[in-house]
């Protein structure tokens, strides 16, 4: 299920034009929600695990560049996107470095989404980045782009906790309400039981994921 695109209100402070100095510039609309991972899943049509490559620097009147972003893994949907991702931001310089996430941290966003534009925009060349994919009208692929949510998680490798956690909502976030509350709470059962310290943060996170309803466009 898609939800449409949650509505960003930046205020009048920008990026400087060396963007030598990171700014808090990032307000939101009364009433914003930061959606759920289930939420996340839900509304992606492709998730993939994609490796940053390399920068577009900036022209023109455009203050901003882009990464690019190599798919590497297919976590959920029909097929890996044939070909390379793009997304606003910069690659690491000696004064904006970015924040690694936390690989047990499976609620918050990386520290980073709350400088600037709301999500991450500063990267490291090599960084594996989990994204929720939605499919645009050309038929290329475009990060979801939800302010302070968990879109831009970078991982250590395809066995992480988020990557784990992620692959197992894909498996239920689109099945009925009553379904997919049993299959959360099977899976949470089963995690419980096997003692380990990694399962038990997942069990976690599906208890927030049951109580997490966030948005008016998600059941």
């Amino acid at each position: 299920m898609k939800w449409a695109r949650l509505p960003i209100v930046l205020s009048s402070l920008l990026l400087a034009a060396t963007y030598s100095t990171r700014v808090t510039a990032c307000s939101m609309m009364q009433g914003y929600k930061v959606p759920t991972t289930l939420e996340l899943v839900a509304a992606a049509d492709v998730i993939v695990l994609a490796r940053v490559d390399g920068e577009i620097k900036a022209s023109g009147e455009s203050r901003m560049g882009k990464i690019h972003l190599n798919p590497e893994k297919l976590l959920y949907g029909s097929e890996l996107p044939k070909t390379a991702l793009t997304y606003r931001g910069y690659l690491q310089t000696h004064d904006m470095i970015p924040t690694n996430s936390d690989p047990y941290e499976l609620e918050q966003a990386n520290p980073d989404a709350f400088w600037g534009f709301c999500n991450r925009y500063v990267f490291r060349k090599d960084m594996l980045l989990l994204l929720f994919l939605q499919k645009q009208k050309d038929g290329s692929y475009g990060n979801i782009d939800a302010s302070f949510a968990r879109t831009l998680e970078d991982v250590p490798d395809e066995t992480a906790p988020w990557v784990r956690a992620v692959q197992f909502y894909a498996t239920v976030a689109r099945e009925p309400k009553a379904v997919r509350k049993q299959k959360l709470l099977d899976e949470q059962a089963r995690l419980i039981a096997t003692g380990n310290a990694t399962d038990a943060l997942i069990a976690k996170d599906i208890t927030r994921q049951i109580k997490g309803k966030r948005t008016q466009n998600y059941d």
